[in-house]
């Protein structure tokens, strides 16, 4: 009887350990996830191309230059797709736009390519998607007008724009150049402009399965000084984690 007593009691112990053991390491992978993520996905984010421009809008009045200014970051996204999986992509989704900035000046706004050519993509843009964001589906070949990426990897793009920064006034220049001088000759500084672009990546296999990572970007990428466009590449997303999404 005894020995009955003692073999229950060592079963129920066991039991409880085993389910104390399975209890950690269920609650130690639901925290690695939520630090790393998911370790594959189907539809990859390769690389980000950011081209940071300053650009003017000329105003109506009687003196040779009346400029407002602007400062354009044109945003080049590449995926790629893992060959490890077999289902398709159905759509890229990029929206929660939070824009923090350095100095409280100009107005944000996000524009859509209008056209496939690189050098006027969003000459035509006048549509806001700052608020609602920006979606492209998937199709054999990219087409950034009618905002579709190819279903095996390829880019989408749009454009952050931060617009009325300053007014520049004269009537004595013959000539302006478009770079950092232009800022410091209309009052501001390149530090006045910075901003910091924080946004939602959803990759879309099917209505059930999403896959959502938050990105932040530095924007413009460096000063301008003495150059009126500026670069960057970026390659490392180690901070932006993926994880599955309703």
């Amino acid at each position: 009887m005894e020995k009955e007593i003692k073999s229950k009691v060592i079963k129920k112990y066991i039991f409880i350990s085993f389910l104390l053991l399975a209890i950690i390491i269920s609650t130690l992978l639901i925290v690695r996830y939520n630090v790393e993520g998911e370790k594959s996905l189907p539809f990859e984010l390769e690389k980000i191309i950011i081209k940071s421009s300053i650009d003017t809008q000329n105003n109506e009045s009687e003196n040779i230059w009346d400029l407002s200014i602007t400062q354009n970051n044109d945003i080049y996204m590449y995926f790629k797709k893992n060959n490890s999986f077999e289902t398709n992509i159905e759509k890229v989704k990029i929206d929660n736009f939070q824009i923090i900035k350095k100095k409280e000046i100009g107005t944000t706004k996000l524009f859509l390519p209008t056209s496939n050519d690189i050098k006027t993509n969003f000459k035509n843009s006048t549509e806001d998607y700052i608020k609602k964001g920006i979606e492209y589906t998937t199709n054999t070949v990219d087409n950034m007008e009618k905002q579709e990426i190819s279903k095996d990897g390829g880019m989408l793009a749009f454009r952050i724009s931060n617009q009325e920064l300053a007014t520049y006034v004269s009537n004595d220049e013959t000539e302006i150049n478009y770079d950092g001088s232009l800022l410091k000759k209309a009052g501001i500084s390149e530090e006045d402009i910075k901003i910091t672009a924080k946004m939602d990546i959803t990759i879309q296999v099917s209505q059930k399965e999403k896959y959502k990572g938050t990105l932040e970007v530095e924007l413009p990428v460096e000063n301008f000084e003495d150059k009126s466009i500026v670069d960057k590449q970026i390659t490392d997303f180690s901070k932006v984690i993926f994880k599955r999404s309703e």
